[in-house]
C-alpha cells in the first residue's frame, strides 16, 4: 500500500467553503487509507501537523481550490503522470480529519502507486 514520508509545502487561498485562511500547510506523509477490491477507487490522506493547521480555528482545507492544485503539484515530484494527478480530488466533508485532508483517488492514480512506491521507498520526497 502507498505510504510515503514527504516534505511538501502546500498553499491555501482561503476561498474554500470551510476556511478563509490563506497560508502554507506542510504535509509530512501521504498514504492510501482505503482501496476497493477492484483497485479502481481509494482514499488518499495527506497528513499535516495540527499545531500548524488547526481545523478548529483555521477550518477544513477541504474545497480550497489552491490547496488541491498545490498538492497535485507536490505529488508530481514523486513522478505521477498528469492523468494520475487529475485522478485526485477531495472526498466528502465528513471524511476530513483533524490532522489530514481526505481525497478520493481513481484507477489511474492507483495503477501508478505501486511502481512509484517501490521507486521512492526509503527516500523522502521534497518540494521545498
Amino acid at each position: 500500500m502507498f505510504d510515503q514520508t514527504v516534505n511538501f509545502v502546500t498553499h491555501t487561498n482561503g476561498r474554500g467553503y470551510w476556511s478563509t485562511v490563506s497560508g502554507c500547510v506542510k504535509i509530512d506523509r501521504v498514504r492510501i487509507a482505503y482501496l476497493d477490491d477492484e483497485l479502481d477507487f481509494g482514499e488518499l490522506r495527506a497528513y499535516f501537523d495540527p499545531r500548524e493547521w488547526n481545523t478548529d480555528t483555521d477550518g477544513l482545507i477541504y474545497t480550497d481550490p489552491t490547496w488541491i492544485e498545490s498538492f497535485r503539484n507536490c505529488m508530481a515530484t514523486l513522478g505521477f503522470s498528469e492523468s494520475a494527478l487529475q485522478d485526485i480530488d477531495y472526498s466528502e466533508a465528513g471524511m476530513q480529519g483533524s490532522n489530514y485532508v481526505s481525497m478520493d483517488v481513481g484507477g489511474d492514480f492507483v495503477r501508478e502507486c505501486e511502481a512509484l512506491h517501490r521507486f521512492v521507498i526509503n527516500r523522502q520526497a521534497v518540494n521545498s
